[in-house]
C-alpha cells in the first residue's frame, strides 16, 4: 500500500515500512506488527494521515 511518501508491505507475519525521499525503513514482526495494524486501524478510523500516525506514535524514530 502507499500512502503519502510512504509504502506499507503487511506480509502476515510482519510489517515493512519505507519512506520514499529518503530510503529509509522499519520492519516489525509479532506482537509489535499486531500493534501497528490495531493502532494504524484506529488512526484511519480518525482520518488521520499515514505520516502524521507514524510521528504521534514514534514509530517515525524507527527509520533507519
Amino acid at each position: 500500500m502507499t500512502i503519502g511518501g510512504y509504502t506499507m508491505d503487511d506480509l502476515g507475519y510482519g510489517i515493512t515500512v519505507n519512506q520514499y525521499e529518503s530510503g529509509w525503513s522499519f520492519f516489525l514482526q509479532g506482537d509489535d506488527a499486531i500493534q501497528f495494524r490495531n493502532e494504524w486501524e484506529l488512526a484511519q478510523e480518525n482520518n488521520i494521515s499515514f505520516g502524521r500516525f507514524l510521528n504521534d506514535q514514534d514509530y517515525n524514530t524507527l527509520f533507519c
